[in-house]
């Protein structure tokens, strides 16, 4: 802290004179005071409105320069599908990020729903040999509920908040039976192993946690 003789004042900070008389200034006791005398102002955080805007912006730049190359060279470069859906993924995860920051179970669950589309549609375009079907989809499925679990456990969520984030992968690898029943699907063994283990755990959930999933469900619909 120092002190101005002439106009008896103490002034905080580090100043070379009074910036009242411009006089000379004394070092009082009690330690040197390097507080600034008028506070300092936070930088403001970028809001998440503005990370949004920023990455729809990026994102429709890289979109409008790869349908303009597209039109001018027509078919020659093939590989502008995959980048195009790519961008729109990475966008939608950006924007689920930011959108489910405060729940971390619904930002991979949407993840891997995009993960999803986006391997099928490239597949699909690049001659569809049918490996998104037969193995992305199932392993990506059972690894999200693997994944649900661990990540339930480690921030100590009780049964009856996670449980319908289980039950909506169970109704996702159900519905594989719709592209083995097509023909679709070439090797069932992976398929066959996802619908098995969410079979068993559905009936682990009705004879164990019934009570859990009856809660959960008053819950949600307000019964």
């Amino acid at each position: 802290m120092q002190y101005c003789p002439k106009c008896k004042i103490k002034i905080r900070g580090k100043k070379t004179c009074c910036p009242m008389c411009q006089g000379p200034l004394k070092e009082v006791e009690g330690g040197e005071d390097v507080t600034a005398s008028f506070p300092t102002l936070k930088k403001k955080k970028m809001s998440h409105i503005t990370i949004m805007k920023m990455t729809t912006f990026i994102c429709a730049v890289l979109e409008i320069i790869l349908i303009s190359l597209n039109i001018m060279m027509g078919e020659a470069v093939s590989f502008l599908g995959p980048i195009f859906l790519g961008i729109l993924g990475a966008w939608i995860a950006v924007l689920a990020t930011v959108y489910f920051r405060n729940n971390i179970l619904k930002l991979i669950t949407w993840e891997a729903i995009v993960a999803i589309i986006a391997d099928i549609y490239i597949d699909y375009n690049t001659g569809f040999y049918g490996w998104s079907i037969d193995w992305v989809v199932p392993i990506t499925l059972m690894a999200l509920g693997v994944l649900t679990f661990v990540i339930a456990i480690c921030i100590k969520l009780r049964f009856d908040e996670y449980i319908f984030y289980l039950l909506f992968d169970l109704i996702m690898t159900v519905l594989q039976i719709i592209c083995v029943t097509k023909g679709i699907t070439k090797n069932f063994w992976p398929t066959g192993i996802s619908i098995m283990l969410y079979m068993i755990l559905l009936a682990g959930v009705l004879i164990f946690r019934f009570r859990d999933l009856k809660k959960a469900s008053e819950k949600m619909f307000n019964m």
